[in-house]
C-alpha cells in the first residue's frame, strides 16, 4: 500500500522527498494497526493459556486415587433383560440464545426435539 502511494505521488509529478515520505506514512498507518491487534490476540491467547493450566492444575500420577476395578465399576453396569427403562434419544437443534434475550419456553423446546430412531438406540 505504502509503496503503490509513493509511485503514485511521483507520477502526480511530487517532490521525491515528499512522495517518500508519504509511502512511510502509508506503510505505518496500514501496517500499525494490524500489528498492535495481533499482538493483543497472541498476548490474549497466552494469558488464557496460563490460566487454565493454572485452574486445571495436575498432578503426578502417584498421587492421583487408585483405580476402581471393572467388575466393580458404577458406569458399566450391564443393562438387564428384564430392565425396561426408556432408553430413547432426542436431537433438537436450537440456537444458542444470547444474555439479553429471553430463554426458550417449554413448548418450543418439545416443538423442537425429534426422536432418532435407529438400531443401535435400540439394541441398547
Amino acid at each position: 500500500a505504502g509503496t503503490a502511494m509513493g509511485f503514485h505521488r511521483l507520477r502526480m509529478k511530487s517532490h521525491p522527498f515528499f512522495a517518500t515520505n508519504i509511502a512511510f506514512v502509508t506503510t505505518f498507518l496500514v501496517v500499525s494497526p494490524s500489528y498492535y491487534f495481533c499482538f493483543r490476540r497472541r498476548d490474549h491467547k497466552e494469558s488464557v493459556i496460563e490460566l487454565m493450566m493454572r485452574a486445571n492444575d495436575f498432578r503426578h500420577e502417584e498421587e492421583a486415587p487408585p483405580e476402581i476395578d471393572l467388575k466393580e465399576h458404577p458406569f458399566l453396569e450391564e443393562k438387564k433383560k428384564d430392565d425396561d427403562q426408556l432408553r430413547k434419544e432426542f436431537v433438537g437443534r436450537l440456537k444458542e440464545r444470547k444474555e439479553w434475550q429471553p430463554n426458550y419456553k417449554e413448548s418450543e423446546i418439545l416443538e423442537e426435539l425429534k426422536e432418532v430412531k435407529s438400531s443401535s438406540s435400540s439394541s441398547r
